[in-house]
């Protein structure tokens, strides 16, 4: 089943969404209508606190404590998963049954999707090989996105700068 959850607010054409709550035993409420909608309006990986700040954007009664529950009920019902970095901020992800991996920038925390198909053919036979039954695979990348290391670059060649003219200085 594939949806497009982008629809107007306060309206679901075709009672998709509403449907598929209902077939897992949830209802729509106007909040959920909201949160939902916003956190795949996002269309990236979101914290509990940028999906908080959105949907306060558009209603300011929603509190933190009912945004957390319905992003975990978007990843109870099949939606979203949780993507942990290790940073401590748990992030949101949505589900696109397409594989793909993260390229993780551990100083501006970008982070971001890459294709993993033929990667995928490789992990598929190891598991084969070795009799194992995947229920998920998980491929992170972690390090500097290029934007970063050029900051770091410029930083560098300063501090050189700065010790080289201070040692020329004793020097003299």
């Amino acid at each position: 089943m594939k949806f497009d959850f982008i629809w107007p607010i306060g309206q679901d054409p075709d009672g998709s969404m509403k449907e598929f709550l209902k077939t897992k035993g949830f209802k729509m409420t106007p909040q959920r209508e909201l949160i939902f909608r916003s956190f795949f309006e996002l269309e990236r990986h979101v914290s509990v606190d940028e999906l908080y700040d959105k949907v306060r954007q558009r209603d300011k009664t929603v509190g933190y404590s009912t945004v957390w529950r319905n992003l975990k009920l978007i990843c109870k019902v099949g939606l979203a998963e949780e993507v942990n970095l290790g940073d401590g901020v748990t992030r949101y992800d949505r589900v696109t049954h397409e594989p793909h991996g993260h390229l993780y920038c551990l100083q501006c925390k970008e982070l971001v999707e890459f294709n993993v198909e033929e990667i995928m053919k490789f992990l598929t036979v190891a598991a084969d090989d070795h009799d194992f039954a995947p229920e998920g695979i998980k491929i992170e990348i972690q390090g500097l996105c290029a934007k970063c290391r050029k900051a770091n670059q410029k930083k560098l060649r300063k501090v050189d700068g700065v010790s080289t003219e201070a040692t020329a200085e004793k020097r003299a």
